[in-house]
């Protein structure tokens, strides 16, 4: 495709696309979710906030809202079902329904661990924040949606660690190949009730939570070698990704990962 026809469909995605589409988005104070929060609004989505940090939640809210799409922020522990529920209600009652989920949350900054050191709290600590959160909002979201009789589509964040592995991070890769499994299960039963279910797999990714790893500069030039494009991602570089997935673009799309890596799992 040349130059003019990537700008009409960047300005047709850019547009309207989600004009009366009410999104959640779970880890919405920063990074990533910050980020799809706010591409998702500017293509017409209301969007709801969700996020253990409720100042940082109201933050992307406000900028939601700046984008002139309505918006809500709500504090909720994704690792606890009954507040997981919870927030879905309320969520239900504010937006009038739900039709995407954008189920974000989770990483692994701060919990690097090698095997034989790993204690088993700290391997469901990362289970849990990774895996047991997705599992949790995609089940309570997903039963909104079925009752509801109305076309949904759940897009969870995954890895590229999903599908390769790093040293000291064998919790992690674990979890993020469960969420891909997952991914993969979900679409198959809630096929049925018209939810499409797919996964958006980031590499290695600029985002608040990894800036002071990334800042190493031995940590930043290792990465950068295992990229084939030789560079990290931008939060806002996994948007359009995640758009397509929940857009009726992907109408026919079910069950699949999109790994926005730079070509990192190539080689």
């Amino acid at each position: 495709m040349d130059t003019d026809g990537f700008a009409a469909m960047e300005a047709r995605m850019s547009s309207d696309a989600f004009a009366g589409v009410r999104v959640v988005v779970t880890g919405a104070a920063r990074g990533i979710g910050r980020a799809v929060s706010l591409g998702l609004a500017a293509r017409g989505a209301d969007v709801a906030c969700l996020d253990l940090d409720e100042e940082g939640a109201r933050e992307t809210g406000t900028l939601v809202e700046g984008e002139g799409s309505r918006a809500m922020a709500l504090a909720c522990d994704l690792t606890d079902w009954d507040a997981v529920q919870a927030a879905a209600d309320h969520t239900i009652d504010a937006l009038g329904g739900v039709d995407v989920l954008v189920a974000n949350a989770g990483g692994s900054a701060g919990d690097a661990c090698h095997f034989l050191d790993m204690e088993p709290e700290r391997w469901h600590r990362m289970v849990d924040r990774n895996l047991t959160s997705t599992f949790y909002t995609a089940l309570a979201f997903a039963r909104h949606m079925a009752r509801a009789e109305r076309n949904g589509a759940i897009v969870c964040i995954s890895s590229q660690l999903s599908e390769v592995v790093r040293p000291s991070l064998a919790h992690y890769c674990a979890a993020k190949g469960g969420v891909r499994q997952l991914v993969r299960a979900m679409a198959v039963d809630l096929a049925s009730s018209n939810i499409r279910v797919n996964a958006v797999a980031p590499g290695p990714t600029w985002t608040p939570g990894t800036r002071a790893l990334f800042s190493r500069p031995e940590v930043r030039k290792l990465n950068e070698r295992t990229i084939p494009m030789g560079r990290l991602a931008d939060a806002e570089e996994m948007v359009g990704a995640v758009a397509y997935l929940a857009s009726a673009d992907a109408s026919y799309v079910t069950g699949t990962t999109i790994f926005v890596d730079g070509g990192y799992t190539l080689t």
